[in-house]
C-alpha cells in the first residue's frame, strides 16, 4: 500500500488511477504547472469495447459515468478553446462550401456533398469530443482510469500500490452521502435529456441530409436516433420527478425546440418516401395507359407498312397512329413521378411527342409525293427508335446503381 497518506490517485503507465470521490491536484493535468485554482469540469462516459461492437451506439445508453475535475494552466485552457473554434468553423464552412456548389454532373456532386455532409458532422463531433481534457479507458463502481495526462503530471504522482492477491483497490474513506439538492438533481437530468434530444436531432439529420444527397440510395441512422430517443426518455423521466419549483420553463422549451427540429427532419423525409411512393404508383399506371396506346399505334403502323400502297386510307390510318402516340404522351405529361426517375418520363413524353409529329408529317404525303420525303421520314423514325433504346439502357444502368 501507500507509504504516507492515500490522496485517491496514482501513475499506472500512461495513465492515472483515481477514486470516484478523489479530487485531483490543483496542477495543470497536461503539463504540471499551476492552474491556480481553476477547475475544468469533465463528465466521462465508459463502454468497453465488445460491447459497443455487438450493440453500437445503444451501448452508450448503458454506460458507466463519472463526473470529475481537473486542472489547466492558462494556456492549455487558451490553446484548447482555439482549436475547438477552429475545427467548429471549418466543419461548418467546408459543409457550406459544398451545399453551395453549382451541381455539375449527376455523380460528382453527390458524391462531394456527402463529402461534406460527413466531414462537417465528424467535424462537429471532433470539436465536442476529440479535445477531451482526458477520457475514460476503465471504470468501475469505485475507480476511474483517465488516458489523455501529460507526461509531466503522470511524473508527479504517486507510484500505484501494491495489492496482495484478492485484495481490492484502495479507497478513500468517505462520510455519509449527502442527498443531491433537487435544484442540482434538475440540471443533471435536464443535461441527459438535452443530450438525448441532440442524438435525436442528429441521427435525424444526417437522415435527411443522405436522403437529399443520394437519392435512392439514404441511410436511417437508427443508432443515434434510438439512443437519443432512451436518453430524452430517461431524462426527461428523471426531469419530472423533481419538485415543480425546480423545473424550469427554458428548459422544457430547449428540449422541444430540439425535438421539434429532430421531427421536422425526420418527417420530411417520412412525407417525400410517401410522396414518391404515390407518385411511383401513379407514374406505373400512366406506364401502363401509355403503354397501351403504344401498343395500338405501333400495330397500326406495322399494318400500314405492310400494305404496299399509299392512299387516302393510308394518310387517315396515319392520323390515328398520331392520334395514339399523342395520348401516350399525354398520359404520362399529366402523372407524377419519383425525382429520380423525371428525366425518364420527360424522354419518353419527347419521344412520344416526335413520334406523333412523324406520323402526322407521313400522313401529309400522297401518291405523287417523292421518295426523297418518304425516306426522309424513315430516317427520322428510325432514329427515333435508337433514341428510346438509349433511354431504355440508361434508366436499366440507374436502377442497377440503386440497387
Amino acid at each position: 500500500m501507500f507509504g504516507g497518506q492515500f490522496a485517491g490517485y496514482w501513475r499506472d503507465g500512461k495513465r492515472v488511477v483515481m477514486d470516484r470521490n478523489a479530487l485531483l491536484p490543483d496542477r495543470c493535468i497536461k503539463c504540471d504547472e499551476p492552474a491556480n485554482g481553476y477547475r475544468r469540469a469533465v463528465s466521462l462516459t465508459h463502454v468497453s469495447t465488445g460491447t459497443e461492437l455487438m450493440v453500437g451506439a445503444i451501448a452508450y445508453a448503458f454506460a458507466k459515468r463519472a463526473s470529475i475535475e481537473v486542472g489547466l494552466c492558462e494556456r492549455h485552457r487558451r490553446s484548447r478553446a482555439l482549436n475547438v473554434a477552429l475545427v467548429s468553423v471549418a466543419a461548418l464552412l467546408g459543409s457550406l462550401y459544398v451545399f453551395t456548389q453549382v451541381r455539375a454532373t449527376e455523380l460528382v456532386i453527390p458524391l462531394l456533398a456527402t463529402v461534406g455532409l460527413i466531414g462537417g458532422v465528424v467535424g462537429l463531433l471532433y470539436a465536442a469530443v476529440g479535445f477531451r481534457v482526458v477520457r475514460a479507458t476503465k471504470m468501475t463502481d469505485t475507480h476511474i482510469w483517465l488516458k489523455g495526462a501529460g507526461e509531466p503530471f503522470l511524473a508527479s504522482l504517486p507510484a500505484a500500490p501494491v495489492i496482495g492477491a484478492g485484495e481490492a483497490l484502495p479507497t478513500l474513506e468517505m462520510s455519509k452521502p449527502v442527498a443531491i439538492e433537487p435544484a442540482a438533481a434538475a440540471d443533471v437530468a435536464y443535461r441527459d435529456a438535452r443530450k438525448g434530444a441532440l442524438a435525436f436531432l442528429l441521427g435525424c439529420a444526417v437522415t435527411a441530409g443522405a436522403y437529399l444527397l443520394l437519392p435512392g440510395r439514404y441511410f436511417i441512422a437508427w443508432g443515434a436516433v434510438a439512443y437519443g430517443l432512451f436518453q430524452l426518455a430517461r431524462g426527461v423521466r428523471a426531469y419530472v420527478r423533481v419538485p415543480s419549483e425546480h423545473r424550469r420553463l427554458d428548459h422544457a422549451l430547449t428540449l422541444v425546440a430540439i425535438v421539434a427540429l429532430g421531427v421536422i427532419a425526420g418527417g420530411w423525409v417520412a412525407s417525400n418516401e410517401v410522396a414518391d411512393v404515390t407518385a411511383a404508383n401513379q407514374f406505373e399506371a400512366a406506364q401502363q395507359a401509355a403503354a397501351n396506346s403504344e401498343t395500338q399505334a405501333s400495330a397500326l403502323f406495322t399494318e400500314i407498312g405492310n400494305r404496299q400502297t399509299w392512299t387516302v386510307r393510308e394518310q387517315l390510318d396515319m392520323r390515328k397512329v398520331a392520334s395514339f402516340y399523342g395520348d401516350a404522351a399525354d398520359a404520362l405529361a399529366s402523372s407524377r413521378v419519383p425525382a429520380a426517375y423525371v428525366w425518364y418520363r420527360d424522354g419518353l413524353v419527347h419521344g412520344y411527342r416526335q413520334a406523333a409529329e412523324i406520323a402526322t408529317a407521313y400522313s401529309y404525303l400522297s401518291q405523287s409525293s417523292s421518295q426523297a420525303a418518304f425516306e426522309a421520314l424513315n430516317d427520322r423514325w428510325d432514329a427515333l427508335g435508337k433514341d428510346f433504346e438509349q433511354l431504355d439502357a440508361k434508366l436499366t444502368a440507374q436502377n442497377k446503381r440503386s440497387r
